[in-house]
């Protein structure tokens, strides 16, 4: 399988991603573990985030113990959105939406899902760290999604 990202140039050259699937045209697949990974968002228009070193159109990267579940969250805010924005992308009902959703309705009201499991006695937690450290060397910034650096190692 190709590399996806240029910023994980040394990361499983011979694998590459484990999967990958539209997370609201494509629905969930069948064959997505319910298992500890890591996840990465991208848009599907080709638009790109400018960053202090470059440009990229990763919006988000996240961990899971439960890859299927937390995924099927992701859909389902999104979707909510999508279903109830009024005025500026705004939902109705609910006024504060996570910024990953909005970028995410802004740019293609979709969005692209890779996702990597935890190999052997690895963590998700372990493998975030190595995955946003990695996008941090290459852009000197977390993607517009991501908060606060709750993926640092403590």
């Amino acid at each position: 399988m190709k590399r996806q990202f240029p910023f994980l140039k040394d990361f499983r050259k011979i694998r590459g991603v484990d999967g990958c699937f539209n997370l609201i045209d494509d629905g969930l697949p069948l064959d997505l573990p319910d298992e500890a990974g890591v996840y990465i968002i991208e848009t599907v228009d080709k638009f790109v985030f400018s960053y202090p070193k470059g440009k990229s159109s990763v919006i988000y990267i996240g961990k899971s113990d439960h890859l299927r579940q937390r995924l099927r969250e992701h859909r389902t805010e999104l979707r909510n959105l999508i279903e109830t924005s009024g005025d500026y992308g705004m939902a109705k009902d609910q006024p504060w939406v996570c910024s990953r959703y909005q970028y995410m309705y802004y740019h293609g009201k979709n969005a692209k899902v890779y996702y990597y499991k935890c190999l052997k006695k690895q963590e998700a937690k372990e493998l975030e760290a190595t995955i946003m450290w990695a996008f941090y060397r290459k852009y000197r910034a977390l993607p517009v999604g991501n908060g606060a650096k709750s993926y640092a190692k403590e």
